[in-house]
């Protein structure tokens, strides 16, 4: 996927990551880690991210709908530093004797949003938004970018950009960090077309689960958003844990 110019179109799209857009945002992709190690030889080429890692994501996807989890949300709108409206809730999804996937509130819900609107169907769906498959790159092109740190990992960085930089976004554009023994995406950090909310900058951590599963433990956006025509600050923590296969 990776063409003749795509050097200057990743120059181009890391000098538009780093900053921010919008100049509100407060999530940085590569915020309190080591420095990239840009000429880091790796096992993984491009190639091998597009066979392997993107069939692992459709594998993740699919054994995640067989697992329950807790799962912890809260969304809040900001004028200047103060908060003016929240959406929180905690809550615990499971399967019924049926095998039916069911949820039981914990906690809340409060919801005070008033200049947004959040159903749960959309808070349910951003479990597997973020699942890079090959649908969501169709349009883009992969890039190696390096090596960087991760904990005790040692990750390998690839950068998933859009061919033309004008195009309105689809699928998912920004950073993956692979743990490359697991040939699983590990965190990634970016903007996807799919967003339940708007197409904010999105931070995803992931967890090995069950010591072959990489799925989300946490999703943070926080930045300006353009929403029916105006601008917002939304600031979104989703948080899942307790994973237990049915």
């Amino acid at each position: 996927m990776v063409y003749g110019k795509a050097m200057l179109r990743l120059v181009i799209f890391l000098l538009a990551l780093l900053p921010a857009l919008p100049a509100a945002a407060q999530v940085k992709c590569s915020d309190n880690m080591e420095p990239i190690q840009r000429d880091a030889e790796t096992r993984m080429s491009t190639q091998d991210f597009i066979k392997t890692v993107l069939t692992n994501e459709d594998v993740f996807s699919k054994a995640l709908a067989n697992y329950g989890y807790k799962l912890e949300v809260s969304i809040q709108t900001l004028q200047g530093d103060t908060v003016d409206g929240e959406y929180r809730r905690t809550s615990t999804v499971d399967f019924d004797a049926n095998g039916q996937r069911r949820e039981t509130v914990t906690d809340g819900p409060v919801n005070t949003l008033t200049r947004i609107r959040i159903t749960d169907r959309e808070i349910d769906s951003m479990r597997s938004a973020f699942t890079i498959t090959p649908a969501k790159v169709v349009d883009n092109d992969i890039a190696y970018s390096g090596r960087q740190q991760i904990g005790t990992i040692d990750a390998a960085v690839f950068d998933i950009m859009p061919r033309n930089q004008s195009a309105d976004v689809r699928g998912f554009e920004g950073r993956t960090w692979v743990r490359v023994r697991d040939n699983a995406v590990m965190h990634l950090c970016g903007r996807i077309s799919s967003s339940p909310i708007a197409p904010m900058r999105y931070d995803v951590q992931r967890a090995a689960i069950d010591d072959k599963y990489w799925f989300p433990v946490q999703i943070r956006a926080d930045e300006d958003a353009r929403i029916s025509g105006d601008t917002i600050h939304v600031r979104l923590t989703v948080k899942y844990s307790d994973y237990k296969a049915r």
